[in-house]
């Protein structure tokens, strides 16, 4: 496996914008001057770096590699081996700065914590071959809930400080779509197409008796809960539908349909809720035409304001889209089409596309005529949470591209060392950062 490397054109953080070349594992180069660590040394005039500890976390599953990258100086602090991150279930970033996911190499849950020169690692062994989705109580992180196709127990409770493990023997449950709070483990049934709600004391106890219900629409996928856990939504075949919690009963609030008032067609399958709880970020697209009409393909970003209600579709263009990144003011997107692959940043609160950055094409992407899901490379995507900064892989090239936001520019690249087959997934986490989700991504 080669050294990975990194080639800046910015220095990432504050304005510290400059020519700057890495030359390999061992050197860098400032405006014509050697210096000992990559990306150690500021560029002339640059404005001085937050105090914040982030890292970047860049997975590649099919290499069982992770590798852990420092914020603003994209420096390799440590690649965990015989890893292979769960890219459907995700990652968590903890409050504590910790990064949470699902090792199928090892069959566990995980939870890494980067240090100025290595990695920490935490683990418990969760029953099953299957992984579908993990949630953390979103009070304090103190529960992970990981859901498995165990018959015997499909949802495994994680103590967070302890790492024991209590198996839940839910009965007939579908794909395990979960969300926690303190108190309440909710479970979307899609056999049953209904919510359920047990309570965590009667679970880590021993009793699976569930305490609440309420029905929803066929084809659940993809959830996001608010902070204080009163409101749940849920993406279905009619829609994103809310739900309340009162603390003892769950209650059908609305569909927010798939349509807006001047666009149609389509669903998504994923969703997230934006930090402040305004809106639920989704995103719609129609994939009715054949495997090799992909390019052909319908996309729009959703946006549905909790307050009034009212959806807004926001059209991205033809070809695949799928994940986002999300941060306090805007979502960050990726579109891989015939007519070239770019980013886009969305601004939440107007629904304005902010910044369209085109994007190197992937040697071996999505081909217009063939079919999509056949032999063919995507990309993963995640935002800084100061949502300042971009990070985009080219799957089956090993390269993450990362993006200036704010310039609407491509800042620098890191090249990992293997190839991030189907995209690898990434994430930002650490100290300091912003507790934006509770729920995989």
């Amino acid at each position: 496996m080669s050294s990975p490397t990194v080639s800046r054109r910015a220095l990432i953080g504050g304005s510290a914008l400059g020519a700057v070349l890495a030359l390999g594992a061992g050197s860098t180069t400032v405006f014509g001057q050697a210096a000992a660590t990559p990306g150690a040394t500021p560029v002339a005039g640059a404005t001085p770096v937050a105090t914040t500890r982030e890292f970047l976390a860049v997975a590649d599953p099919e290499a069982k590699l992770l590798y852990v990258y420092s914020l603003p100086h994209l420096d390799l602090i440590d690649t965990v081996e015989a890893v292979a991150v769960n890219a459907h279930v995700g990652f968590i970033p903890l409050p504590n700065g910790q990064l949470l996911f699902m090792d199928d190499a090892g069959t566990r849950l995980m939870a890494i914590e980067a240090h100025g020169d290595h990695v920490d690692s935490y683990e418990a062994a969760i029953p099953g071959t299957y992984y579908s989705h993990i949630a953390i109580d979103s009070d304090h992180a103190h529960i992970a809930a990981v859901g498995s196709d165990d018959p015997t127990a499909p949802i495994t409770l994680v103590d967070l400080e302890t790492w024991d493990t209590t198996p839940v023997a839910v009965q007939d449950p579908g794909e395990v779509g979960l969300m926690l709070t303190h108190d309440i483990l909710f479970h979307r049934n899609n056999n049953l197409n209904q919510i359920e709600a047990y309570a965590v004391e009667d679970v880590l106890a021993g009793n699976v008796d569930m305490i609440a219900s309420v029905q929803i629409g066929t084809g659940g996928h993809g959830e996001s809960i608010s902070m204080n856990g009163d409101t749940l939504y849920t993406a279905t075949d009619e829609g994103i539908e809310a739900i309340a919690w009162d603390g003892a009963e769950l209650a059908f609030l609305t569909t927010y349909s798939w349509d807006s008032a001047d666009r149609s067609g389509g669903r998504g399958y994923f969703q997230r809720l934006s930090l402040d709880g305004t809106h639920v970020v989704s995103y719609s697209a129609d994939r009715s035409a054949p495997e090799t009409e992909w390019a052909t393909w319908t996309n729009d970003a959703l946006l549905i304001d909790t307050a009034d209600g009212v959806t807004e579709r926001v059209e991205l263009g033809t070809g695949y889209v799928f994940h986002f990144g999300i941060s306090g003011e805007s979502a960050l997107f990726y579109r891989i089409g015939e007519d070239g692959d770019e980013a886009i940043l969305l601004d939440l609160a107007s629904g304005e596309i902010e910044q369209s950055i085109a994007l190197e094409p992937m040697s071996n992407g999505p081909v217009a005529g063939e079919p999509i899901y056949e032999n063919n490379q995507y990309r993963s995507v995640t935002s800084s949470t100061d949502g300042a900064w971009g990070f985009i892989t080219q799957g089956g090239d090993g390269v993450v591209v990362v993006l200036d936001l704010v310039s609407g520019t491509v800042a620098a690249t890191i090249e990992t060392g293997s190839p991030l087959n189907a995209g690898g997934y990434l994430a930002v986490f650490g100290a300091g950062s912003s507790f934006t989700d509770s729920i995989g991504r």
